[in-house]
């Protein structure tokens, strides 16, 4: 969160570096001492964009800073590798303690856990900065911008803890009024802390901050909050806070699907609390852009971009297979969609002949996933194996949400270091709020309003179609690439469902239509878990994976991988206060 004040470039960097930077691991068990200059209106400012900041994961301690965002981010790229939708990607040995998470095979000293827990309690210890900074500066804001400042900071905490909670099975919560951190036990759930928080951003925020789109909002509060009422299942409540959202009348669905993933199009009427980035504004590298996802970009020689992580599953593009009425196969009274997968191109060089399968799709699956023989944004055409670092690791296909296209690249990337963009992340949009509401309303039976809700997230996508026909069957530097712009790059069909015909199917088209709207966004490995069917999903995936990845052939998913273990570096700083997830 880089971009959402103007008045950063003001700040004495080194000064809030000093009260709110260090690592929580490696903290000294005191009370923070906030410098008085910074008990103002202003400096309470500049302590809540450090809040913000550890939203993309960097900035926190002295380690890897690429990889730690990779881990650490709020977009959760490394941990949806856990999940049906996506692999590590890149080769083997590169970023190898993420190759672990894949196989579900990290133990408490994974770096990549050390990372996650370090930024969020970091970002944790700066809320808390924020939080002692407003009290201490008594009259010198008023009670409005107090109330502001202070919903802000909160929101912030209770989304970090969040972010922790659903990643292990205990947390301790850290609040401004402990003194010693350390000395906090992970004995308890610690949702009713984090609601707290969250209700009050919820009362004290504005619904929107006028010149500054990235600032938590009231709106931003209630979507945060009803998700966690949906981990607990606790639907009624999140119905009521959903309906808030709806009812509002100040959000609706964006024209195009895409328009959720380009720059020119940001902090739209879709979005509900976006991440916001920023480029060429004077930082080594772009690292204002989205640091978090540098490795995520097609390695190829054709691209400026790098390193070939977090590629779409051969699993995730299967579900997009449509039947004639443009329904997903779901597997009730039919086949499901990955009963007979699809052909690829694995092990097929460009200039070999490969014929792209002609099933019918949904048309979100070419704004979601680069594959041969379709244009790749406005890059060209993807050429199969040389637009992949590493097929036999991370399979054929590659991601479109996190890249930028060619035609924003003066603006959207950063001049010197083509890697960082800035492209903003919508981290609530609408179309969360509308597939959990009818996800609510499916659990009290209410099919036909789950229905007519989910049909409104179809319905937005059915002309969303990927014009470029490619007449090529292979590719190479003496090949002509032949392309008929007036035709669909595939064959696409979306249709909307008629009826539910019982609880059973409507929660298998809820969980889908959410996988297919919000795929690589994240959040996928969690809600399986959340739903109970981690276990069920992900053995059959990994019987299916192995047969194109050899080495996810020894590979299984056990209860315990539900839930990721704590940090042995934090159990042996804080010994006989942290307890080990008994899993572990």
């Amino acid at each position: 969160m880089k971009k959402i004040f103007s008045l950063i470039v003001l700040i004495p960097l080194q000064l809030v570096m000093q009260s709110c930077g260090e690592s929580f691991l490696y903290k000294e068990p005191k009370g923070t001492v906030i410098p008085e200059s910074l008990n103002t209106l202003d400096g309470v400012n500049y302590l809540l964009i450090g809040a913000y900041s550890l939203l993309d994961g960097w900035g926190s301690g002295t380690a890897n800073q690429q990889n730690m965002s990779a881990a650490a981010s709020i977009k959760n790229w490394v941990w949806n590798s856990a999940s049906d939708d996506s692999y590590k990607g890149s080769t083997p040995g590169d970023l190898s303690p993420a190759g672990e998470i894949e196989q579900y095979v990290a133990l408490p000293t994974n770096i990549m856990i050390e990372y996650k827990w370090q930024v969020h309690y970091d970002g944790i210890s700066r809320c808390n900065d924020v939080l002692r900074a407003i009290k201490n500066a008594g009259s010198a804001i008023d009670e409005s911008n107090r109330k502001i400042l202070e919903g802000q900071a909160r929101f912030l905490r209770g989304l970090y803890h969040f972010r922790m909670q659903v990643m292990h099975y205990q947390v301790p919560y850290i609040s401004e009024e402990v003194e010693d951190p350390s000395k906090v036990p992970n004995d308890r759930l610690i949702w009713d802390d984090l609601e707290k928080d969250l209700q009050f951003a919820l009362d004290n925020l504005p619904e929107r901050f006028a010149g500054n789109p990235g600032r938590a909002t009231k709106f931003a509060a209630i979507t945060a909050k009803a998700y966690v009422h949906m981990f607990q299942k606790e639907y009624s409540e999140a119905k009521t806070l959903l309906d808030m959202v709806i009812n509002s009348k100040k959000f609706a669905l964006v024209d195009s699907f895409y328009h959720n993933y380009t720059s020119y199009t940001e902090n739209n009427v879709e979005s509900i609390f976006e991440i916001q980035y920023s480029v060429n504004d004077g930082t080594t590298q772009g690292r204002n852009g989205n640091s978090d996802s540098w490795l995520t970009l097609p390695y190829n020689r054709y691209l400026p971009t790098c390193c070939g992580f977090f590629q779409p599953s051969d699993d995730l593009v299967n579900a997009f297979k449509v039947d004639a009425n443009g329904l997903p196969l779901l597997g009730i009274n039919g086949p499901r969609y990955n009963d007979t997968p699809l052909p690829n191109d694995m092990g097929i060089n460009p200039e070999e002949t490969f014929v792209p399968p002609g099933h019918l799709f949904d048309p979100r699956l070419d704004w979601t996933v680069g594959r041969r023989g379709i244009p790749y944004l406005d890059w060209g055409i993807h050429s199969g194996r040389d637009f992949v670092r590493d097929q036999d690791n991370g399979g054929p296909y590659a991601g479109k949400k996190q890249m930028y296209y060619k035609r924003e690249a003066a603006t959207a990337a950063e001049s010197t270091f083509a890697r960082a963009n800035a492209k903003n992340f919508r981290f609530y949009r609408y179309a969360h709020v509308l597939l959990w509401r009818a996800e609510c309303a499916i659990e009290e039976n209410d099919l036909v309003y789950a229905k007519e809700l989910i049909n409104q997230v179809r319905r937005r996508a059915s002309n969303d179609i990927v014009y470029g026909k490619v007449k090529n069957t292979s590719f190479g530097p003496s090949i002509p690439i032949v392309v008929d712009y007036t035709e669909p790059a595939a064959n696409y069909k979306l249709g909307e469902y008629t009826t539910f015909p019982s609880q059973a199917y409507a929660r298998e088209a809820l969980r889908m239509e959410l996988r297919l709207e919000t795929a690589l966004e994240g959040n996928r490995f969690f809600d399986l878990v959340r739903w109970g069917i981690d276990q069920q999903v992900l053995s059959k995936f990994i019987a299916n994976d192995s047969k194109y990845r050899s080495f996810m052939g020894g590979t299984s998913y056990a209860p315990r991988n539900a839930k990721w273990p704590l940090p042995q570096s934090q159990i042996d700083l804080q010994k006989g206060v942290l307890i080990q997830d008994p899993n572990y």
